[in-house]
């Protein structure tokens, strides 16, 4: 189990950069996406986060009294409907999340007015799925689930481990609560880290774009480890040719293109992104990455990589018991 510690894993990931983080990438811009279009914001949806990861590790806790208490994505529904979740304050949300207390305040009036999140007396506060949303829920964790598993997928193939995407697949969807606890609270940390550093969460999703459509782009032309990546970009390739637009990103992500092409704005001034004259096109700024003050670019990815590395070490760990 040496190969499955978080260190090696992280390990993997630094030297195998632009070969595997592209997957990664793509993962969570669907995920912050998807969050981005239910909730209609991301402080929302970050706060749905908080809540489900909380309810999952109640479930979870059935085994501590039964160990063959079935935590499976079938049974989710019979599951939580059986937790009686606990009292939640608006300082404990907002110390979990990042989100400012006033902010986390409205944002959970919103949501509970959209029935996103449930209130049943002046404290009690949870995060209950209603059974008219039951089909589409069940169809949004099967989505997640299948590019959870083709990132896993593609980090198992570096571990010389012999797990195929289809069981990866079903023993994720058989243990549920247990995986979806740990990926949730990965999530909560991602999120939370970029929250503090951007304070806008929109640009977060966005600039991710621009890194997806980058990563693809060197992976073509000269793949390679976190360190040339940004240190030792060969003098012929043009990263020019990496260039996103904002109704692109809009298309993805569900942002307004007007929002898109503000942020992108804001990025270009704090010199992330550049702007193509003729294009009016945008691509990221890799010779800054390690140096620029006003965004923390390099430290951003290396500290994705090592929480992500916590929780792929469990993973792994779960799916080779």
């Amino acid at each position: 189990m040496n190969n499955l510690s978080e260190e090696n894993i992280e390990k993997v990931l630094l030297e195998n950069f632009t070969k595997l983080m592209p997957t990664f990438y793509e993962m969570q811009s669907d995920f912050l996406s998807g969050l981005y279009k239910r909730y209609g914001d991301l402080e929302g949806g970050h706060i749905v986060i908080f809540f489900a990861r909380d309810l999952h590790l109640e479930i979870l806790r059935k085994r501590e009294n039964d160990l063959t208490f079935n935590l499976s994505l079938d049974n989710f529904w019979n599951n939580h409907k059986s937790i009686n979740q606990e009292k939640k304050k608006i300082i404990h949300i907002s110390r979990n999340t990042g989100i400012p207390k006033e902010t986390a305040r409205r944002k959970l009036i919103s949501l509970i007015k959209k029935k996103h999140i449930k209130k049943v007396d002046k404290n009690r506060i949870f995060w209950e799925p209603v059974s008219e949303f039951k089909d589409s829920y069940i169809k949004i964790i099967e989505h997640q689930i299948q590019a959870l598993s083709k990132f896993i997928y593609e980090q198992s193939k570096f571990l010389n481990l012999n797990l195929s995407y289809q069981k990866i697949q079903k023993e994720i969807k058989g243990n549920y609560s247990f995986f979806w606890y740990h990926y949730l609270n990965f999530q909560l940390q991602y999120i939370r880290f970029w929250q503090e550093k951007l304070k806008d969460l929109e640009m977060l999703l966005i600039g991710l774009q621009a890194q997806i459509q980058t990563l693809n782009f060197l992976n073509k032309k000269t793949p390679g480890n976190f360190n040339q990546l940004f240190n030792k970009i060969p003098k012929n390739i043009d990263i020019r040719e990496a260039n996103i637009s904002a109704a692109s990103i809009s298309d993805i992500t569900g942002i307004p293109r007007p929002t898109c092409i503000r942020k992108l704005e804001r990025f270009v001034k704090m010199k992330f992104v550049e702007k193509d004259s003729i294009s009016r096109r945008y691509y990221l700024v890799l010779e800054q990455f390690n140096t620029n003050p006003l965004i923390p670019a390099t430290e951003g990815m290396k500290k994705t990589i090592n929480i992500f590395s916590n929780f792929s070490s469990i993973t792994f760990k779960g799916l080779c018991r």
